[in-house]
């Protein structure tokens, strides 16, 4: 079996090599894995046999004091070693024309020089300086360095996050570590951060290894720091910002996702936005850009003056419990109070003409998922609810404006929302809008698409789901003059393929029977079968190709006892006029009503006996 592992003696100093490359690789190289140091300079080998050195990987295993010189030939582009190796290094040299190194005689970087590689020989003065070309500087670089001083000579370099690791430097730098223009890293706990003037920036891990109360700052942290910041790491979570700086740039998403924030302080006379009392506002004041997640107050005011409430301004707001527009407000955002779980009160501005849709590409109704929002009256003004309005939210009673006209899909899907009344202004309903309603008062000829509003899937799933079921809902309509009512019976257990059925009788200037009836035979629950078949009697009284007819004579005792239970008297009357009941039948229902004092139902059963005895009219079996 081939040997895998090779001593080689180099320029007076003994090498541990390993073979690479195999099966899977025509190309077979060394890498040296260790190192027997026997005189100042330690010179790689290039060849061992006729076999490349191309690698260097050594990790651990004590220093080399003795060396003071380092060379690294050409066919070495791969290394991986601890910086603090040879910490009496005083010179680097690469072969000239290198193909993946360079060195300033000091330090050892990318060909190009834009990366620093390790400090090397620089790290073992009390002064480092890193050049002006360097653009980052790579991950252990300065690992183990022991000077105790680094210039960066240009302001805008970058730095992985353990480029300094158990580095003199990082241990003299107090409480937190700047690396040109950028904020490196907080060191040590601290109650309040002042972070200097001339930061323009904080390193993703600024924040790994502790996190401030309190954060005064003249630039924005980055997007990578809003989860440190928000304790992510199990450290305190950063209660207050305050941007000194007029200029800051201000990322209204990137507070968004500031778990535990309670405050924001913008510096007077920024350019873009201003505060007060901790919440965000446009420079003019009048459009509420944000307002913390973790402000502790249960109740807000909206200040007089504001016009607009901005896109996800309240979103996930854990503590507020009451909201007051002023009436100066016209305009909510998209998911202004999206999933704010403590909200239960809402005063509306009576200016406000529209509540916006969800995003086409993500949830964010206005008050989408406010769990604990039991009760709204909506603007008085308000012509149009969007979609998602109120989905999911803890919604049991809702009071419709009466200029409402339309309401986009899902507004009002909240399971606790089982009745509600419709404005004769509503002209046309989303899909799933009224998901859970069980009871509604609309008028005949409004509400275009009323149907598909209840029998609708959940938000989230495809129309094609299987196994879901729909919503039963009786409406109870009414026409826009005189006081006549009509029940409508929107059934759970029609099939699916035939609701548009209910859809074409419901959305004409009057309620279509013809069409109505036609999904009679597809209704699959039998009570809901038995209640339509009620509904229909005096409507079909003397039609024999009426669709309930069939149905009307193998379940004309159910039928009865169930208009007797309800005390549908006149339905009751009509129904017995049909002929459908057998004598044994009349006689149970007779009986029936005796015993329950129904003396109006009785007379009608002896009336119809003895008119129907006194003919000889053909009577039917059961």
């Amino acid at each position: 079996m081939e040997e895998k592992e090779s001593l080689c003696e180099y320029q007076g100093n003994r090498f541990a090599l390993e073979k690479q490359g195999g099966w899977y690789s025509r190309r077979i190289s060394y890498v040296v894995k260790n190192i027997t140091v026997m005189n100042t300079r330690l010179q790689l080998p290039d060849f061992c046999g006729e076999i490349p050195v191309e690698s260097w990987h050594m990790h651990g295993g004590g220093t080399f004091p003795m060396v003071k010189e380092l060379f690294i030939p050409s066919s070495v582009t791969d290394i991986s070693i601890d910086n603090g190796f040879f910490p009496a290094l005083e010179k680097v040299e690469v072969e000239a024309g290198h193909s993946q190194f360079s060195t300033d005689g000091k330090m050892l970087f990318s060909a190009d020089g834009r990366e620093l590689l390790y400090s090397f020989a620089a790290g073992n003065q009390e002064k480092a300086v890193v050049p002006r070309e360097v653009r980052k500087i790579l991950r252990h670089a300065f690992a183990g360095a022991v000077c105790s001083e680094i210039i960066f000579e240009n302001p805008d370099i970058s730095a992985e996050r353990d480029a300094f690791e158990n580095s003199n430097w990082m241990k003299l730098q107090g409480d937190y570590s700047i690396v040109g223009n950028m904020f490196f890293r907080m060191n040590r706990p601290a109650d309040s951060l002042t972070v200097p003037d001339g930061i323009r920036r904080f390193h993703e891990s600024a924040f790994w290894r502790a996190v401030p109360g309190r954060i005064d700052t003249p630039v924005m942290p980055s997007r990578s720091n809003m989860e440190d910041l928000g304790g992510r790491r199990g450290y305190r979570q950063c209660r207050e910002l305050n941007l000194r700086s007029p200029g800051a740039k201000i990322d209204l998403r990137l507070l968004r996702s500031w778990q535990g924030l309670q405050a924001v302080h913008i510096a007077e006379g920024h350019v873009k936005y201003c505060s007060a009392d901790g919440v965000v506002f446009s420079k003019d004041g009048k459009v509420l850009e944000f307002y913390p997640q973790n402000k502790a107050e249960i109740r807000y005011y909206i200040p007089d003056g504001v016009v607009k409430i901005g896109r996800m301004a309240f979103q996930e707001q854990n503590y507020l419990e009451e909201v007051a527009m002023p009436d100066s407000v016209t305009t909510v955002g998209m998911g202004a109070f999206f999933r704010c779980g403590a909200l239960k009160k809402v005063h509306f501005s009576g200016n406000i003409r529209v509540i916006p849709d969800a995003s086409v590409y993500q949830n964010g109704g206005v008050f989408e998922e406010c769990g604990r929002l039991c009760e709204v009256t909506l603007p008085q003004k308000l012509q149009y609810l969007g979609s998602y309005a109120f989905c999911r939210s803890g919604l049991k009673k809702v009071s419709l404006n009466g200029k409402l006209r339309q309401m986009g899909e899902y507004a009002l899907a909240a399971e606790g929302l089982r009745t509600v009344s419709l404005p004769s202004s509503l002209e046309r309903m989303g899909k799933g809008a009224l998901l859970y309603a069980e009871k509604l008062d609309a008028c005949q000829g409004t509400a275009k698409g009323l149907v598909a509003a209840v029998n609708a899937v959940p938000p989230g799933l495809a129309d094609k789901s299987g196994n879901v079921e729909w919503t039963r809902c009786m409406v109870r309509a009414y026409r826009k003059r005189g006081d006549r009512t009509e029940d409508f019976l929107i059934p759970g257990s029609v099939k699916r393929n035939a609701a548009y059925h209910l859809d074409m009788a419901w959305n004409g200037e009057e309620i279509d029977y013809t069409e109505y009836d036609a999904c009679f035979d597809q209704v699959l629950d039998p009570e809901e079968r038995l209640e339509l078949a009620v509904m229909g009697i005096l409507r079909t009284k003397g039609q024999e190709d009426s669709a309930y007819v069939t149905y009307m004579r193998h379940s004309a005792m159910k039928i009865a006892s169930n208009l007797v239970e309800t005390g549908k008297e006149e339905a009751f009357l009509a129904f017995l006029q049909e002929g459908y009941l057998s004598d044994a039948a009349l006689e149970k229902l007779l009986k029936i009503t005796n015993q329950k004092n129904m003396t109006i139902c009785s007379a009608y059963i002896l009336k119809y006996r003895k008119g129907n005895g006194a003919r000889g009219q053909r009577r039917f079996a059961l």
